[in-house]
């Protein structure tokens, strides 16, 4: 069901459309950690430690997938807040055209997967099932390229519920075939990939049925494809490719970090590992809320009500910030028991060097949640160029710890990079969240 985010209190607007979303991430991180649950107690240490080598790896080709669709879906809700309900059909059908050419090109990427392994130095005793994992989900990514532009058009018009839905279902049958590839076919961490291709590929024939059946907001007529012109794949990219941009190069930080932590052996690999599954559902209610954010701004703007982005910039920060806190206080008091569903009651050295991880980073994450906030403010502002360049800060300052940080304090290094990164994004964020905010006010008074 839609819903016109441009009316109402924007806190409570906030929280209820996020939650659906928050829900339905959550689910999807957690078949990610049944993936991980299952490799690691079944096949070991060094595939567990092989599918973490790929997360930066193949989170490049994806983030810049999922700042593409975000930013479609930017253009949907600017123009659903605006009532201009032809150029939202025809904005899905563009993007749609541009999913499939998207689709194609990540099929092609596979191919790069064992040169851009042997580019970050991976353990020996770890490139194979890295190489069978990474192979496998680059061939089969463009499923998650098309639900992500799906359901970015479907939240941009305020249903972030069938979303939901969608995942769970998706997310039993993920672990399901888990079960059967790994444990029942023995396909190793081969069989771990097909099983999130083959779960994706169901959730988007679930999104097109919806938005066929129940959506005709987005449900494009026969003249709509007839008409797509220049100026609105133009207007997609405009959105979309500096957000596609931004998400590639905090991956390539992430890169340059998994290159550094590579180096310092497999224990510390297979804690990164396990620590960065935890680390994305406690973040996963902050991301959603960013992208509520990003939704409300988006339609309020288009309505012409900048004063409401402006208190739910607010509202965003205050809620996140709180959130913040509390995740980190869970995560250090849980730290060991949770690293412990990864690995075995024999990993002393994996568990303690995931709890010093968790200790500093997750103690951080009220910045990570400040940086959420302002940033998908901009981009539902349509600023995605600023958005890149805080990508740019974070990118520089990750880069930076790889360089000179891991050398001389060791472990502690990977842990303060995310922290530093966040910091850099923040002091591009706020000064151009507060010249907009000044500019705007001028304008209007």
């Amino acid at each position: 069901m839609a819903t016109n985010l441009t009316h109402g209190r924007p806190a409570r607007l906030l929280i209820v459309f996020a939650l659906p979303m928050m829900l339905g991430n959550i689910c999807q991180l957690l078949y990610s950690m049944a993936d991980m649950i299952i490799v690691g107690k079944t096949l070991g240490v060094n595939a567990l430690a092989g599918v973490g080598l790929t997360g930066p790896i193949s989170f490049m080709f994806i983030g810049m997938v999922l700042g593409l669709s975000q930013g479609f879906g930017i253009l949907s809700a600017q123009l659903y807040g605006a009532g201009n309900k032809a150029e939202l059909r025809r904005a899905f059908a563009a993007s749609l055209i541009l999913g499939a050419v998207i689709s194609v090109l990540l099929a092609f990427a596979s191919v790069l997967a064992e040169p851009a392994l042997r580019l970050t130095n991976a353990p020996a005793d770890a490139f194979v099932p890295a190489l069978d994992y990474l192979q496998v989900f680059l061939l089969g990514s463009g499923a998650m390229a098309f639900y992500n532009i799906l359901s970015s058009n479907i939240t941009a018009i305020g249903d972030s519920r069938t979303p939901l839905l969608f995942l769970v279902l998706t997310c039993v049958l993920n672990i399901a075939l888990d079960l059967l590839f790994i444990l029942g076919f023995n396909m190793g961490t081969r069989g771990a990939a097909w099983a999130t291709v083959l779960s994706s590929a169901v959730s988007v024939l679930l999104c097109f049925v919806h938005i066929w059946r129940r959506i005709p907001e987005l449900r494009p007529h026969i003249n709509d494809w007839r008409h797509l012109h220049r100026s609105l794949f133009a207007r997609l990219l405009m959105l979309g490719l500096p957000m596609g941009l931004q998400g590639a190069l905090i991956n390539v930080g992430f890169l340059a970090i998994q290159t550094a932590l590579n180096s310092l052996g497999t224990n510390a690999i297979a804690a990164c590992t396990s620590v960065a599954r935890i680390d994305a559902i406690a973040v996963m209610p902050l991301i959603s809320i960013g992208r509520a954010i990003s939704t409300f701004s988006g339609q309020n703007i288009g309505a012409m009500r900048p004063d409401r982005v402006h208190q739910g910039m607010k509202d965003g920060c205050l809620v996140s910030v709180v959130y913040a806190w509390l995740a980190a206080a869970f995560c250090i008091a849980l730290g060991e028991t949770l690293i412990r569903l990864f690995v075995g009651n024999d990993q002393e050295i994996v568990v303690n060097l995931g709890q010093r991880l968790i200790q500093i980073q997750c103690g951080l994450y009220w910045l990570f949640a400040l940086m959420v906030i302002l940033r998908n403010t901009l981009q539902g502002l349509g600023m995605s160029i600023v958005a890149t360049a805080s990508g740019l800060f974070e990118l520089g300052m990750r880069c930076g710890a790889a360089l000179f940080l891991v050398g001389p304090l060791g472990f502690d290094g990977i842990c303060l990079a995310s922290p530093l990164a966040w910091m850099g994004a923040i002091l591009l964020l706020v000064p151009a969240y507060v010249f907009w905010k000044r500019r705007n006010t001028v304008t209007r008074a």
